[in-house]
């Protein structure tokens, strides 16, 4: 190569603009100058060097800058668009500054500090694609950040795009990723609703769907959510009894997850050992979905290659390769099954939203609360809330015991009560919140996620009995429902029993270990070890619940821990980190708290969390 010449290498990309740049410059040039340099100061800029990004270009109303790696690069964007989103809550929509986020993996030309190349191409057009706060992302970054939790990834479809000859695949990430933030805060409630929140729009759905228009004979169509799991192939021989197992348990877990027809493993049987085109299975079998797979190998450890098919057009919906160690006593791991019935059923689900309708056929109950479950995670503040209210409303002007627009009504008025601005206001809230999740079970007593709300508003409530008894017949319905598991560890921790919490949340993260909601999950774990003053492994929760968008709530707890194990280095670190994220933040609000609290509770707060922040200096 010539000296000079421009060289080559792998690289992601992020480009990001300001949209509207040039009304905001027109109303105010200075002051719009100013807000921008000081927005670079503290956010942008210091958010790309704690993920090792290289800025390029960092001038006018856009930023483009060179990462090492995907996965950094949309943690980035991810950090940039939350503290944005934070910033801009209490502005008008005509003076927020809000980024577009484009972000791509590709090979680009290194010439001296510039680049450029098709890689940085394809950037500027995803970053044209996404709408003010959102982050969008092409088909080479989606594959490397898989193992990303804690943020949403939606398929936006195929693109054709300005000077670019090759459609390119489009997925977009959600501006706050399901950060809303309270205006005040009681730590049990918060993050057991951040629990519920964040897989309500991934599980809320799932109840009974024979309340709208009966299937009949003369309805060729297969039912909403119908499914059939075809027989599990096994590559060799001696997988071939894991290969039996798996169809019979996925099937069944399944069942107890989807709301519509799940074929039983007796008549999907005349398929085995045939190599059927899903279409057609799924038109003997009258299912709109088909899940193939293969074991590729057994033993100490398993392999299960999945996908998901569309049975009327052919279409995959989804693949994935997924790997777990063998337990003893578990011919299919936990781990595998688990998180194959998650996932099916998300993707069914987003199927059934983007099916297409007959002009002018408007949508019904299911759609319209389906479409408000996928909403609520991503709410970051009460008019967004009371946004999501309105669709359950309308679900339920249509259908008044439509199941999953009341446990939606519940969990709505739940995270509402939660930030709430007094007690008076919360205790309103919750009066609403229990109403709606009694009418709930009444109308649906076989759902399980009506009885796990059920059993949340029972727990908030100080009723820990009740809250046990709703939860255990959630279970009953569906022990496949890793939030069910989390919500029972949620309850016998506040009920004083911190340490067979643990086990609730260890199944809870076994059932669904790429979850979204892992991250909370660990956060749990911690908490339940911290109280028990098991510090080393408080630690090691709480170190491993930071890898998943941390909060504010993580690095107290992790502080304490640090605090109690006599790190002193590593508890002023996480300090430091605490009062950056929450500068108001004070040992008193722990203090002060009020609420249901038993006294066994209330001493290991104030024995372990409490003693720890004040052994770590934070304020009084």
């Amino acid at each position: 190569m010539p000296p000079g010449a421009p060289s080559r290498r792998l690289a992601a990309v992020m480009l990001a603009d300001v949209a509207g740049y040039s009304r905001l410059m027109e109303r105010d040039e200075s002051g719009t100058h100013l807000r921008l340099r000081e927005v670079r100061a503290s956010v942008t800029d210091p958010a790309i060097a704690r993920h090792h990004g290289r800025i390029v270009r960092n001038k006018g109303d856009d930023i483009l800058v060179e990462f090492a790696s995907a996965v950094e690069a949309l943690s980035c964007a991810v950090e940039i668009q939350r503290e944005m989103a934070e910033r801009n809550r209490d502005l008008a929509a005509d003076s927020r500054i809000e980024f577009r986020i484009g972000i791509n993996l590709g090979d680009i030309l290194i010439d001296g500090s510039e680049i450029a190349g098709d890689g940085v191409n394809v950037a500027a057009r995803l970053e044209a694609l996404a709408a003010p706060g959102e982050v969008a992302i092409s088909q080479a970054v989606r594959e490397q950040v898989r193992q990303l939790v804690g943020v949403r990834l939606v398929d936006a479809g195929q693109h054709k795009v300005k000077n670019i000859s090759r459609p390119i695949r489009v997925y977009k990430v959600s501006a706050d990723a399901g950060r809303g933030r309270p205006a005040g805060w009681s730590p049990g409630l918060r993050r057991g609703v951040r629990s519920l929140v964040w897989v309500a729009g991934l599980a809320l759905v799932a109840v009974a769907l024979w309340r709208l228009a009966p299937w009949t004979a003369m309805r060729a169509e297969p039912p909403r959510e119908s499914l059939a799991v075809l027989p599990v192939a096994a590559r060799a021989a001696d997988a071939q009894p894991a290969a039996d197992t798996l169809t019979h348990d996925l099937t069944t877990a399944l069942s107890q997850t989807l709301t519509g027809v799940v074929v039983a493993p007796s008549s999907v049987a005349q398929f085995r050992g045939q190599s059927i085109d899903a279409r057609e299975a799924g038109r003997r079998l009258n299912v709109r979905y088909v899940v193939e797979s293969t074991v590729l190998s057994a033993g100490e450890r398993m392999r299960v290659s999945a996908q998901l098919v569309s049975a009327e057009t052919g279409a995959q919906l989804w693949s994935s390769t997924l790997e777990a160690p063998a337990a003893a006593g578990e011919p299919v791991p936990l781990e595998i099954l688990g998180r194959l019935t998650d996932t099916v059923a998300t993707e069914v689900r987003r199927a059934e939203l983007a099916r297409p309708r007959a002009s002018g056929e408007a949508d019904d109950a299911y759609l319209i609360a389906l479409r408000a479950n996928m909403k609520l995670p991503s709410t970051a503040g009460e008019d967004s809330l009371r946004e999501v209210q309105s669709m359950y409303e309308q679900a339920l002007a249509i259908d008044p015991s439509h199941a999953p627009a009341l446990s939606g009504m519940a969990m709505t008025f739940t995270v509402l009560a939660d930030r709430a601005e007094n007690l008076a206001r919360a205790e309103a809230l919750f009066k609403e919140a229990d109403a709606y999740s009694l009418r709930a079970v009444a109308a649906a007593p076989k759902d399980h996620e009506a009885w796990r709300i059920r059993a949340t508003v029972l727990q908030f409530q100080g009723k820990p009995t009740a809250a046990s008894e709703a939860i255990d017949r959630a279970l009953s319905l569906n022990p496949y429902a890793n939030e069910s598991h989390a919500q029972k560890g949620l309850i016998l921790f506040a009920s004083g029993h911190a340490d067979q919490s643990i086990a609730a949340f260890d199944r809870a993260i076994r059932l669904n270990p790429e979850g979204q909601a892992v991250g909370v999950h660990l956060f749990h774990r911690c908490r339940a070890q911290l109280y028990l003053g098991r510090y080393a492994e408080a630690i090691e929760s709480c170190v491993r619940s930071t890898a998943y968008a941390p909060e504010w709530t993580d690095y107290m707890m992790l502080t304490a821990a640090y605090a109690m194990h006599g790190d002193r280095r590593n508890a002023e670190l996480a300090r430091d980190e605490l009062m950056k994220r929450r500068p108001s933040f004070r040992i008193g609000w722990l203090v002060d708290e009020a609420g249901p609290m038993n006294d066994t509770l209330r001493q290991q707060r104030d024995q372990h969390l409490v003693a720890g922040l004040r052994r770590a200096g934070v304020p009084q």
